[in-house]
């Protein structure tokens, strides 16, 4: 039997630690106020440290969620079926690219620590009108939380997690955006998201040393007989 790449040790190691990096991102990120360019540069100028903190959790936790991503990709073919196969293209294509427009948040604390308020709001506003700029955000953005969110599904379908573990991951997505953006969002929905994917974490890596494209559940039209995880 020829090992896949990452490991079920990885892979579910990956998973934890990414799932852990982000809801520290998100929890100590200074939020503003009042969702205005002005309140979101106010907030980065009063607590420079703070803000220089959280975009670094965030941007490793994804930059974590990228090999988590390939690593269940290539445990659960070919027997993953469509949740596998476009949840695994849409998570690698935005964990491979979200990461690398955090840095933008450092341009937006310099603005608002060396310039007047109205002045920095637009400068950021202005930079973020190109059409162009969709082509960045959409797929980095999209990709990576719809993305991570059939991948939970492909690991339930495989029998590697309940059910409870994707529903919970999707619910905290559903709570963070049906919230006001702020702390209260992210506290409770990231983590429901937390710990949806530390669970499925914890129960890949109790999975080194298997085979999941051997032990995932038959489709109708396979014979082989499933193995629970």
């Amino acid at each position: 039997m020829t090992r896949p790449f990452p490991s079920p040790r990885l892979t579910g190691v990956c998973v934890i630690v990414a799932s852990v990096l982000l809801q520290i991102g998100y929890l100590v990120t200074p939020w503003e106020s009042e969702t205005t360019t002005a309140g979101y540069h106010d907030a980065l100028a009063a607590h420079p440290d703070q803000a220089g903190l959280a975009a670094t959790f965030l941007h490793f936790g994804w930059v974590v969620w990228a090999p988590a991503a390939f690593g269940i990709v290539a445990l659960l073919r070919p027997r993953g079926g469509p949740l596998l196969a476009i949840g695994g293209t849409l998570a690698i294509v935005g964990t491979v690219s979200l990461p690398g427009l955090l840095v933008t948040d450092f341009y937006d604390l310099a603005l608002a620590q060396e310039l007047p308020r109205a002045t920095s709001a637009a400068i950021s506003d202005k930079a973020s009108e190109p059409f162009w700029l969709i082509l960045f955000q959409l797929p980095a953005v999209v990709g990576s939380i719809l993305g991570t969110t059939l991948l939970a599904f492909a690991l339930w379908r495989a029998k590697v997690v309940a059910l409870w573990a994707p529903l919970a991951v999707l619910a905290g997505y559903v709570v963070t955006f049906a919230l006001p953006v702020g702390l209260t969002a992210f506290a409770i929905g990231g983590t429901l998201t937390m710990v949806g994917f530390v669970w499925a974490g914890v129960r890949v890596l109790r999975l080194d040393g298997l085979d999941l494209r051997e032990s995932a559940p038959a489709r109708p039209s396979d014979g082989s007989r499933p193995v629970a995880a």
